[in-house]
């Protein structure tokens, strides 16, 4: 079997196991789709519906350009699907967490997407078959993600209501177990939506600037490799200043801090690919 179709298997798979999941929780609690839930779950159905059709896009995909897109977007997105678990992991079981564990996964995260883009630029120098692989990747990743996420909601029930015990009471629900299931399908919903949307955006710019920095010599690589660290600070600083302060005057701050951060994150993999792309051939040189 191509490893383009292990990816569109695992993709259809992933979909099915992810609305089993959610069936489940609304037949245990059907209040959670009383009222807004309804919509909530039509939306999560049409959502996984889309990702089930991409899955099948993916198998039948007999380009072997886009097949590389398919199969190293997927291959990142397990690395992003396991800091997402990692990160609910850490929410579930740190009651008060410090601003370096809140900020390093969406920051692990951006590296990720503009990898993706990247890495499938270096491979078929196509901006847009960049762009396709940065979904794939959110696609697969974000599958983990809910495959993991609800059903350690389901499982783990008791702990889930206790943590979510403060924004039942102002729910009105009356049924923990129903706020819990609506809490999924709406969380389920978001993220279905912005992850996609965000894989867009930074493999765009990680194969963008992957493309500009292949071009330009090797010492504007090694320039960038000082230059973005201090913008990961810088924008992890600003992130960080806009916790502090009231939300009306958190906007700019939080702009700025994820324009930042994501360029510097964007230029992650171009700049250790040209790197050790000169440090190799400089190598070969040497042998021969």
């Amino acid at each position: 079997m191509q490893r383009q179709h292990i990816v569109g298997c695992a993709i259809v798979l992933g979909t099915l196991f992810v609305l089993s999941l959610i069936a489940v929780g609304v037949m245990h609690h059907r209040t959670s789709i009383q009222g807004s839930g309804s919509g909530l779950l039509r939306m999560d159905a049409a959502l996984l519906l889309a990702y089930g059709i991409a899955g099948v896009v993916v198998w039948k995909q007999k380009a072997s350009n886009a097949s590389t897109a398919a199969v190293v977007g997927a291959q990142i997105g397990l690395l992003l699907g396991a800091v997402q678990i990692a990160n609910h992991l850490i929410e579930a079981f740190v009651p008060v967490r410090p601003f370096v564990l809140i900020i390093s996964p969406v920051l692990l995260m951006l590296a990720l997407l503009g990898a993706a883009g990247a890495a499938v630029w270096e491979r078929t120098r196509s901006l847009r078959l960049a762009v396709t692989g940065g979904v794939w990747c959110a696609i697969v990743g974000t599958l983990i993600t809910l495959s993991f996420a609800i059903s350690f909601n389901l499982v783990f029930a008791t702990r889930v209501d206790w943590h979510l015990r403060d924004a039942f009471a102002a729910s009105g629900m009356t049924d923990p177990g129903g706020f819990r299931v609506r809490n999924i399908l709406q969380a389920s919903s978001e993220i279905l939506v912005r992850m996609p949307l965000f894989a867009v955006f930074l493999a765009f710019a990680g194969a963008v600037i992957h493309a500009w920095m292949s071009r330009e010599s090797r010492r504007m690589a090694v320039a960038a490799s000082f230059l973005a660290p201090l913008m990961v600070v810088f924008g992890a600083y600003a992130l960080w200043h806009a916790e502090a302060i009231e939300r009306a005057a958190r906007p700019p701050f939080v702009m700025s801090g994820v324009l930042l951060s994501g360029v510097a994150l964007c230029a992650a993999y171009p700049i250790w690919s040209i790197l050790h792309g000169s440090h190799r051939n400089s190598r070969s040189s040497i042998n021969c």
